[in-house]
């Protein structure tokens, strides 16, 4: 029997909470100079899951393509606009804050519309730098929205087929490899096949899921320690690894043996605030207090990561969410 249409997986809000928190632990390491490359193997993470949850949600009752859309915009589009314009009015009004920011009416509008592109600085991020991952999770849904029309089996092949050869452009067109097409689109496609092997219960067994996970630490474990340069293989790199993590705690917990972790599931719900913000609130702490002595800045950031990604998500986005989707129903 498939798994019911509107199961929420307790694993996967989990995985969000860990891959938005190793992020902003990168991000803390940085102001410290510690190297902890590997901690942005969470945005791959992020991919995976979201190639997963897209499929899963959208598979019983698939929505029409605008619907789908309204929704996706719904989610994502209120709290990156808002932190985002809140971001370009802090550098316009205190400049000597951001020595690194420059905010251009082009660069603005790029970056609100989810447009690749090179920002003043010549490099390929928008306004708020985490953004860049929402430009890929954007082309995803349209490619995504634009199949759904398929019935299920051919827009599992469609979607796949597309993915690819967005995943494959860029080494046929190297300018276009860092405007977006290259394969970390490949993230979400093991993602969707991920989701569709739990509609089939193809997923291994309890104790194969706790191998995959383990097998996914380990790996990233290595490849920090070897300090390994992914450059352009990245979701090879740390895109296997991070399939491995999804797959081995689905896997789990379709065998029912993920565990309720308190306050993590709260983490997981509250990652997206977590992760557009913990650059600005980690960034603003190193200016006041210093990141030289890292015992203590490091543990200080990560709660201040967590404290303002809770805020918010309880105080911004929830609210934005819920009244929206009530306006918009």
């Amino acid at each position: 029997m498939a798994p019911p249409p509107d199961r929420t997986w307790l694993s996967i809000q989990h995985l969000r909470a860990v891959a938005a928190l190793s992020v902003a632990l990168f991000h803390a390491c940085q102001w410290s100079q510690i190297n902890f490359a590997t901690g942005q193997a969470g945005v791959d993470v992020f991919f995976v899951i979201s190639g997963f949850v897209m499929w899963t949600a959208n598979t019983f009752e698939p929505a029409r393509p605008l619907a789908f859309l309204k929704r996706r915009i719904i989610r994502v589009v209120p709290l990156y606009w808002l932190i985002t314009l809140a971001l370009a009015a802090g550098v316009l009004l205190f400049p000597a804050r951001f020595p690194d920011l420059t905010v251009t009416p082009d660069h603005l509008a790029l970056s609100l519309g989810f447009v690749q592109h090179m920002n003043p600085a010549g490099y390929p991020f928008p306004l708020l730098t985490p953004g860049w991952t929402l430009n890929y999770e954007a082309v995803f849904y349209l490619a995504f929205a634009g199949l759904l029309w398929l019935p299920q089996a051919q827009r599992l092949f469609a979607l796949s087929f597309t993915l690819l050869l967005l995943a494959l452009a860029g080494f046929a067109w190297p300018p276009a490899y860092q405007m977006l097409l290259n394969p970390l689109f490949l993230e979400f496609l093991a993602g969707v096949w991920l989701a569709r092997m739990a509609q089939l219960q193809l997923l291994p067994e309890r104790p194969v899921g706790w191998l995959l996970l383990g097998g996914g630490v380990g790996l990233f474990a290595l490849i920090q320690l070897i300090n390994m340069d992914w450059d352009l293989w990245r979701p090879m790199v740390w895109g296997v690894p991070a399939a491995m993590l999804v797959a081995g705690a689905v896997s789990i917990e379709a065998d029912g043996g993920w565990p309720a972790i308190p306050g993590l599931k709260t983490l997981g719900d509250a990652s997206y605030s977590t992760y557009l913000i913990h650059t600005l609130t980690i960034g603003a702490l190193a200016m006041t207090i210093g990141a030289w002595n890292a015992l203590v800045f490091i543990p200080l950031a990560m709660a201040v990561a967590v404290v303002s990604g809770l805020a918010c998500w309880w105080l911004a986005e929830k609210p934005m969410l819920d009244l929206l989707r009530r306006r918009l129903a």
